[in-house]
């Protein structure tokens, strides 16, 4: 299991080093994660006037991984979905973040807080499932998943409680495999086997959760900036269920932050999903 983006970084280098195709080009940050990228090894870019342009050299196979530059989100991911000459899997799209958490001393995963904005029961299975190739990538083969909310006990004016029941029971009886979910869970018990313990909280995944599903895209992207800007923990993006490796985090981060994410696009070339 990896515990830190400099283990994740080591591994993309042998590797490496992939194509990465940059939608749009990039600032200041993006240039010099490209630089280092290069440097170490980890990855050779090509960068392209806008995302269709990029997505193109992907499907040309010219590329094998795709990274978000300067073009704005919805620009990127229309490219991306484009039914004749985009990057659609075979289902959902979702977005993974990825924190090296200091004080749980490992990698935390958080989905989806940047493209799915209130998915549904289904929605949110599939991306859970989205988000294990990643996991297992970072060695994680049976990973805890934490079916995020404010309270531990279904409440009806809480949806995402009976969203997570409802997960639980899926994955007890085979629906959402390759993995353990629990829930509902509040952040701490998500995170911090005391705090479980103080509530008396008896699920397997409490205080340890590999993976946070969270209930929609305003409290996941909050979380995931919060980890990077508030924490200082350092952070990587991966969007999940393409056809290829797509990376990408928002355009204030700095150059560490992208880096991790083409180390991530490295990781999952050849396993894309």
């Amino acid at each position: 299991m990896f515990r830190d983006f400099a283990a994740v970084r080591e591994v993309a280098r042998a590797r490496g080093p992939g194509r990465v195709a940059v939608a749009g080009g990039g600032d200041a940050d993006l240039e010099e994660s490209l630089r280092e990228a290069a440097r170490l090894g980890i990855a050779e870019p090509e960068v392209a006037p806008g995302a269709a342009e990029a997505v193109e050299l992907v499907r040309s196979g010219r590329c094998g991984i795709l990274m978000k530059g300067t073009v704005d989100t919805g620009t990127f991911m229309k490219a991306i979905l484009d039914k004749d000459r985009g990057l659609r899997g075979s289902g959902l799209i979702s977005h993974v973040f990825v924190a090296e958490c200091r004080r749980l001393g490992r990698l935390l995963l958080v989905t989806d807080g940047g493209i799915n904005i209130a998915p549904s029961l289904e929605e949110k299975a599939q991306i859970i499932r989205n988000a294990l190739p990643l996991a297992a990538a970072l060695g994680l083969d049976a990973p805890k998943v934490a079916v995020l909310a404010a309270i531990e006990k279904p409440n009806p004016k809480m949806p995402e409680t009976l969203d997570a029941v409802e997960l639980v029971r899926m994955n007890r009886d085979g629906r959402l495999a390759g993995c353990t979910v629990g829930g509902p869970l509040a952040m701490d018990g998500c995170v911090s086997a005391e705090a479980a313990a103080r509530k008396g909280i008896k699920d397997p995944v409490a205080g340890a959760a590999d993976i946070i599903l969270v209930p929609g895209v305003v409290t996941g992207n909050a979380m995931c900036k919060a980890l990077i800007h508030l924490a200082g923990d350092e952070a990587g993006g991966y969007v999940a269920g393409a056809a290829a490796p797509v990376v990408f985090l928002s355009r204030a981060d700095d150059a560490r932050d992208r880096l991790n994410s083409i180390a991530l696009g490295v990781l999952m070339s050849g396993r894309a999903g």
